[in-house]
This record gives C-alpha cells, structure tokens and sequence, in this order.
C-alpha cells in the first residue's frame, strides 16, 4: 500500500517545488513594487515640505509646517506597514498553498488506498 503511493511522491514534489518557486517570484516583485511606491511617495512628500518650508515667512509657520510633515509621515507609515502586512499574508497564503494541497491530496490518497 505504501509502496504504491511512494511511487507517486516524486511527481507531487517537482510539481510543488515549481509552484512554491512561482509564487515566491511573484509575491517578492509585488512586494519590490509596493516598497518603490512607499518610497516615491515619502520622497515627494519630502521635497514638497522642503519648497513649503523655503516659502515659510515665519518661525511659527515652519514650526507648523514640521508638525504637520510628523503628522503625515506617520499616517503614511502606518498606511504603509498596513499595506505591506496585508500583501505580506496574502503572499505566505500563496506560497504555503501548493505545500498544503499537496498534503491534502496524499492525506486523501492515503485514505482510498
């Protein structure tokens, strides 16, 4: 009985390999994609504070202007680990899942024989 599944194993391996490969490759270029739009958007939120402080007439104004830049820098890092937590889980998801149905299979094959 054994035997028999053994001889199915190596295919289920290879096949599981590739997906885990393909997943894997994807989920790190979603996760590249993602780090080079946080970055983009920190970088343009940085220079437009650096043109509006070079415009602040006051002290009062850039002490404003720096107390908002706190604000949103940290409301977009927030927004930002939020995003890279949900891609995060959606791409372990994604890599376990070959790993998990090939698990099932043999569980299930197991079973008939």
């Amino acid at each position: 009985m054994l035997l028999s599944n053994s001889r199915r194993v190596p295919k289920t391996p290879g096949k599981c390999s590739e997906s885990i490969f393909e997943n894997t490759k994807a989920v790190g270029n979603e996760l590249s994609l993602k780090t080079i739009a946080a970055l983009r958007a920190n970088a343009e939120a940085d220079l437009s504070h650096l043109q509006a402080l070079v415009g602040a007439k006051l002290p009062s104004a850039v002490i404003a202007l720096q107390s908002n830049l706190l604000r949103k820098g940290l409301e977009m890092c927030v927004e930002q680990t939020k995003e890279f937590q949900a891609l995060s889980t959606k791409g372990v998801a994604n890599v376990t899942k070959p790993i998990k149905d090939a698990l099932e299979k043999a569980l299930t094959d197991a079973k008939a024989a």
